[in-house]
């Protein structure tokens, strides 16, 4: 619900605001920012019967951006967060994210003050032991993801995005999990940004 009422607060913002003449140069330069995600982990090609309920992370972002042409944008970003930890069934400890790092390239379509941007790009996660589902270790793969940004100012923007990650555990850290057990992460995250 919080996430419902943040998209249609944006929406209504960009549509309030979409007839100005602005162009994708706007957007060109460094920015940095930080954001809150809501996230919904699922083990997926395994026998593990254990659910995972979403849970929440905090973390930073930055990059670059590229205007050319009137509307086009493409860009570069890094992003950390630190622990979200995921209740289950299965009593403490909980299943935990940390030190979470995301790499992705971005193309976006300027439209007024808005970006509806999409992004590419690789994650990598540790997690700590958790009783009955995992050992100590890591997992990597590809993430990707649609997203919504829109300027508030010449140089504080808001953005909504969605990021869906499929990633590859160390071998043997899921107990119970056979070869080819993956770690599929959707996330809806709300972010806030100083431009350069």
């Amino acid at each position: 619900m919080r996430i419902i009422a943040s998209a249609l607060t944006l929406t209504a913002a960009v549509a309030a605001t979409g007839a100005h003449a602005q162009d994708a140069s706007q957007w060109t330069g460094f920015y940095a920012g930080f954001a809150t995600n809501i996230i919904s982990p699922e083990f997926d090609n395994s026998t593990i019967a254990v659910p995972l309920q979403e849970g929440t992370g905090f973390g930073v972002y930055g990059g670059y951006n590229y205007a050319f042409g009137s509307n086009m944008v493409v860009g570069a970003e890094l992003g950390f967060s630190g622990p979200a930890t995921f209740q289950t069934t299965l009593g403490n400890p909980d299943f935990e994210f940390d030190n979470v790092i995301n790499a992705r390239v971005r193309g976006g379509y300027a439209m007024g003050n808005a970006l509806v941007y999409g992004t590419l790009g690789y994650q990598q996660v540790n997690y700590g032991a958790a009783a009955g589902i995992s050992t100590d270790g890591s997992a990597d793969g590809l993430v990707y993801g649609l997203g919504l940004e829109m300027l508030l100012t010449d140089n504080v923007s808001v953005r909504l995005d969605y990021t869906s990650t499929h990633m590859t555990p160390d071998a043997g850290t899921i107990i119970g999990a056979p070869a080819g057990t993956q770690i599929d992460a959707n996330a809806v995250g709300l972010g806030v940004a100083l431009h350069f």
